[in-house]
C-alpha cells in the first residue's frame, strides 16, 4: 500500500508539473471569459448594414421601414431590461414604493413571457422615454446612463444611373456590381458595402397566396417581394420584413372585409397563462421554478464535465505509460515495485490530477461570478446555487470515480501493449466511438430519462456512468440505481483484474503490438 501511495504521488506530481496540465486548466476559464466578453464585443462590432429599398407598388415601403424600426426597438428593449436588472435598487420598502417596484417587475416579466406582446406594449406606452421616466427613480445613484444600441440596418441612397421604375430584371442587372461587392455605396461621404436589396415589383399583389388558391410554381424564383443579399447567415432583416409585410397584408384583408383591425390585434394579444406544476412537490409548492428547470437539465452539464475530465485523465494515463515504457523507466520502477502496485499507483495518481482539474474549473466559475456580477452571470449563479443545494453532487462524485476506474483500466491496458502513441491510436478508436454514444444520446435521455432507451443504456456498464448521471434528477427506479451500481462495480473489478494481467505481461513487451490471439493468451495466463 505504501508503494502504491508513493507511485500515485509521483504520477500526480509529474502531471501537475507539465505545461499541458496547466494549459488544460487555464483554457477552460479563458473560454468562459471569452464567451461573455468577446460575444458582447463581437455583437457591438457588427458593422452597420446598408440596404436599398425599391417599392414599385407604393404599398409596402412603410411596412419595410416599420419592420426595421421595430427590430431596432426590440434591441433597445432587450438592452433596457438588462440595464434595469443590473442597476436597479435593492428591494427596500422604505426607499422604493412597492407599487413602482411591482410595475417594473411586471414590465420585465411581460417581456420575458411574451417578447412580441412586450414590444407592442413598449411602443404603445412611449418606448424608451417612458421607460426611463418610470425606472430612473428606482435605479442606483451611481448607475451609468443608458446607451441605446446603434442602428444595424440603415437605408442607403440609390446609386446614380439606376432607374427605380424599370423592369425588376433591369434593376437587378444595374445593381449587380453593388450586390456582389464589386462596387461600394457612398453613404454620408463614406464608402460602404451594400448588404441587401429589397425589391417590391409593381404587380406584387398578384403573388399573394390565399387559402384555397392554387400554389405558385416552385420554379419561379422572383414571386412576391425579392430580397437580394449574398449574406445567407444573417436572417434578421428578411425575417422582420416578411413578418411586417404579411401583417400589413392581413390588416388590409381585415379592412376590406369590414373587420376592425384594432379588435383583431387585441384578440391576438389576449393570452392565457400556463402554470407548470410538479406533482412530486409538497402541497402549495407545486409551481415549477427556474431552479427546478435548472435542476432537471443540470445532469447534462455534469455529463459534459465527466466526459471532458475523463478524456483528459485517460489521455494522461495512456501517454505517461507509453512514454515511460519507451524510455525504459518502467523497467527501473518494476525493480522496486510489483506490476499491480505500479498500475494501481498510476490509476490513483492520474485520477487525483483529474479531480484537481475539476476543482480548478469549478473555482474559476465561482471567481468569475464573484468578480463579474451582472445579468450575464445571473443565470450561472442560479445554476450553481441549484447544484450546491441538490443531491446531484454525490451522484457526480460516484459516477465520475466509477467511470474513471472503468475507462482508466482499459486505457492503461492499451498503453501497456503499445510502444508509441501512433500504435495506440488504432486500439483507442473503438473506445472513442463508445465514449461518443452517451454524448449523442444525452439530450434525448434528459427528455425521457426513464424511457426504454435510457433504461437499456443504464444496464450497459460502459454507458452506465454517463447515462445514470444524466437520469439522476429524474429519480430513476430504485432497481435501476441499485442494479446498475452492482453491475458497474462488478464490471470495474473485472476490468481492473483483466487489465492487471495484460499490464503485467505487456508493460515489458517490445516490438509490434500483440494480435487479438496473443491478448487472449495474456488474459488466460495464470501468473
Amino acid at each position: 500500500m505504501r508503494m502504491m501511495r508513493l507511485i500515485a504521488m509521483r504520477e500526480y506530481a509529474e502531471n501537475v508539473k507539465t505545461k499541458g496540465f496547466w494549459a488544460g486548466i487555464l483554457l477552460f476559464p479563458l473560454i468562459l471569459v471569452g464567451v461573455f466578453f468577446f460575444q458582447t464585443m463581437l455583437a457591438e462590432s457588427t458593422p452597420t448594414r446598408h440596404y436599398l429599398l425599391i417599392d414599385q407598388s407604393g404599398q409596402y415601403g412603410e411596412a419595410v421601414d416599420a419592420a426595421i424600426r421595430q427590430e431596432q426597438q426590440r434591441r433597445i428593449l432587450q438592452a433596457f431590461v438588462d440595464y434595469v436588472l443590473e442597476n436597479r435598487l435593492a428591494a427596500n420598502p422604505e426607499q422604493t414604493p412597492a407599487r413602482a417596484n411591482s410595475q417594473i417587475d411586471q414590465f420585465i416579466d411581460d417581456v420575458g413571457v411574451d417578447e412580441v406582446a412586450g414590444l407592442d406594449q413598449w411602443l404603445e406606452s412611449g418606448g424608451l422615454d417612458f421607460a426611463l421616466t418610470m425606472a430612473t427613480p428606482y435605479l442606483r445613484e451611481d448607475a451609468p446612463a443608458f446607451v441605446s444600441p446603434r442602428e444595424q440596418f440603415v437605408l442607403a441612397p440609390l446609386p446614380e444611373g439606376v432607374n427605380p421604375d424599370g423592369d425588376p430584371e433591369q434593376i437587378i442587372e444595374q445593381l449587380r456590381p453593388w450586390l456582389t461587392g464589386e462596387r461600394a455605396l457612398t453613404v454620408d461621404g463614406q464608402s460602404s458595402n451594400l448588404f441587401a436589396l429589397i425589391l417590391i415589383p409593381a404587380q406584387v399583389n398578384g403573388a399573394i397566396v390565399r387559402p384555397g388558391a392554387a400554389a405558385l410554381s416552385a420554379n419561379t424564383t422572383n414571386n412576391g417581394i425579392q430580397y437580394w443579399a449574398s449574406n445567407l447567415t444573417d436572417t434578421r432583416l428578411p425575417n422582420a420584413i416578411e413578418r411586417s409585410i404579411n401583417n400589413t397584408i392581413r390588416s388590409n384583408e381585415f379592412v376590406s372585409r369590414g373587420v376592425d383591425v384594432q379588435v383583431v390585434r387585441n384578440v391576438q394579444r389576449t393570452r392565457m397563462p400556463l402554470s407548470r406544476l410538479d406533482p412530486r412537490k409538497a402541497e402549495g409548492q407545486e409551481a415549477v421554478s427556474v431552479a427546478d428547470t435548472f435542476r432537471q437539465w443540470a445532469p447534462v452539464g455534469f455529463v459534459y464535465l465527466m466526459f471532458i475530465s475523463l478524456m483528459q485523465s485517460v489521455q494522461y494515463l495512456l501517454s505517461n505509460t507509453i512514454e515511460e515504457k519507451s524510455n525504459r523507466i518502467i523497467e527501473v520502477l518494476l525493480a522496486s515495485v510489483t506490476p499491480l502496485e505500479l498500475m494501481m499507483g498510476k490509476l490513483f495518481g492520474i485520477g487525483l490530477s483529474g479531480i484537481t482539474t475539476i476543482l480548478a474549473w469549478l473555482l474559476s466559475f465561482f471567481l468569475f461570478i464573484a468578480l463579474y456580477p451582472g445579468t450575464e452571470t445571473e443565470l450561472i449563479s442560479q445554476f450553481f446555487n441549484v447544484l450546491l443545494s441538490s443531491d446531484l453532487i454525490p451522484y457526480f462524485i460516484f459516477y465520475f470515480l466509477a467511470g474513471y476506474a472503468l475507462y482508466a483500466g482499459i486505457f492503461l491496458a492499451i498503453g501497456s501493449l503499445c510502444n508509441t502513441l501512433k500504435e495506440a491510436q488504432s486500439l483507442m478508436m473503438p473506445m472513442m466511438m463508445i465514449l461518443i454514444v452517451p454524448l449523442v444520446t444525452m439530450t434525448f435521455i434528459a427528455q425521457d430519462p426513464n424511457g426504454p432507451v435510457a433504461r437499456i443504456m443504464s444496464w450497459i456498464p460502459l454507458f452506465t456512468p454517463f447515462t445514470m448521471m444524466n437520469r439522476a434528477a429524474a429519480e430513476p427506479p430504485m432497481i435501476d440505481v441499485i442494479g446498475t451500481t452492482i453491475v458497474l462495480l462488478l464490471t470495474i473489478a473485472l476490468v481492473l483484474w483483466l487489465s492487471g494481467k495484460i499490464f503485467r505481461q505487456g508493460v515489458l513487451r517490445t516490438g509490434q503490438p500483440p494480435r487479438i490471439v496473443e491478448v487472449l493468451r495474456m488474459l488466460g495466463h495464470k501468473h
